[in-house]
């Protein structure tokens, strides 16, 4: 009776690897470990950090987290070395690896560790693709957070499609502030205002084309990488808009309430983890539709609106008819808040996601290989870590002299 009490009650170890941003990707870490509905998982998350990016990583609280472990990397270090060092922080070969970007799938696949892997795959990309097609020997469950991404994964990698799930993410529910904005409050919010994907070169257009209409709204672009003084004159309004830098998500979260609307003219996307959280606060989603991924959740016309890409004049008709037919912008609003928490309800989706990881761990093991994905004939496991270091260190420097010289 007591063996089969300890057997019942053993810890399911899991590791989730992030690289250390604070975008939709963590997020998604976060929750899962906030709402964990299994009390036999014991969630460890390892932080994957390029010193040569960031020297001096914080972190932050995390509930649910049983430990939390910053591994700092150098991208001149033998690559196998890497991996070595990064594997010794599992405790076992029963520890389940949740893979959310490169490093650690490259760990898995140079090192041929037993460990079950659960790879994440968060856009719909071709870095996220080839990161799945590259380590697909080495994965033994892949979670897509779209539709789109799960069918074009199923497609890429037939062979391996009854071990392809879509699930849904854990997102919290928001409070919810009663809005009596006169004027309409626009929330735009990015990690970099830089990245052309993101499409914030459209933003001054829409104002431009709302401003002939006679319609003043108040903008908040919350992003880096360019300052408010050519924001603003790119404007042409010097009131009515806040910038804000790239903000942690729990005060996104905080902010969103106060907003009316929140657009993203993107041109591909996955699942923004941002829109759901925008709807749950009820803020009226206007955004491209990126084939199609987010079709379940925002439907046109009653949870929110979309554009193809680059629609300056369907963007600023949209906001046209919201700013006039308050009802309507209510009706659009309390639609997407019941959908968004119906469809992202964070205990229910951790409890799904959760089953596939625990099963990763119980299904048919198979043997492992070692291949070599990253790195040149310097990554080798003859080699020390300190001889190639230093042979990467000598190639920069003559690189550099010979630049100088040449140029």
């Amino acid at each position: 009776m007591n063996i089969l009490l300890k057997i019942e009650l053993k810890k399911i170890r899991i590791y989730h690897f992030n690289n250390g941003t604070n975008g939709g990707t963590f997020s998604v870490v976060k929750n899962l470990l906030k709402y964990s509905q299994n009390p036999q998982i014991e969630n460890h998350v390892i932080y994957t950090i390029n010193k040569e990016v960031a020297t001096n990583f914080s972190i932050s609280p995390l509930e649910g987290a049983a430990s939390q472990n910053v591994f700092y990397y150098s991208p001149k270090w033998n690559f196998y070395y890497t991996c070595k060092q990064l594997a010794k922080l599992l405790p076992d070969v029963n520890a389940i690896v949740v893979a959310h970007d490169w490093l650690e799938l490259g760990m898995v696949s140079t090192m041929g560790i037993q460990n079950p892997v659960v790879h994440f795959v968060h856009g719909n990309y071709d870095y996220y693709y080839d990161l799945a097609s590259k380590h697909e020997r080495s994965t033994d469950q892949f979670i897509t957070v779209s539709p789109v991404i799960y069918n074009k994964l199923c497609l890429i990698i037939p062979q391996r499609k009854k071990d392809i799930h879509y699930c849904r993410f854990p997102v919290p529910e928001c409070l919810i502030a009663k809005k009596k904005n006169k004027i309409l409050q626009i929330i735009y919010c990015v990690r970099s205002l830089e990245d052309e994907n993101k499409q914030f070169k459209i933003l001054p257009q829409i104002n431009a084309k709302l401003k002939l209409k006679g319609i003043i709204v108040y903008w908040t672009i919350v992003g880096e990488g360019i300052a408010i003084e050519k924001i603003q004159a790119w404007m042409e309004q010097q009131v009515g808009i806040s910038l804000l830098p790239f903000l942690l998500n729990e005060d996104v979260i905080n902010l969103l309430p106060k907003f009316d609307l929140f657009i993203l003219p993107s041109l591909l996307e996955g699942f923004p983890v941002s829109v759901v959280e925008a709807m749950k606060a009820g803020v009226v989603p206007l955004v491209t539709n990126w084939q199609g991924a987010t079709e379940e959740l925002i439907i046109s016309g009653e949870t929110g609106f979309y554009f193809k890409p680059g629609d300056v004049d369907g963007y600023s008709d949209k906001i046209d008819l919201l700013n006039a037919d308050r009802k309507l912008l209510n009706q659009l609003s309390e639609k997407g808040k019941e959908r968004s928490n119906k469809l992202f309800d964070p205990y229910v989706n951790s409890k799904k996601i959760e089953v596939i990881l625990v099963n990763a761990n119980i299904c048919v093991k198979k043997i492992k290989k070692p291949f070599k994905v990253y790195g040149s004939r310097l990554d080798h496991p003859l080699l020390s870590n300190l001889a190639v270091t230093m042979a990467r260190k000598f190639q920069f420097y003559f690189f550099r002299l010979f630049l100088n010289s040449h140029f």
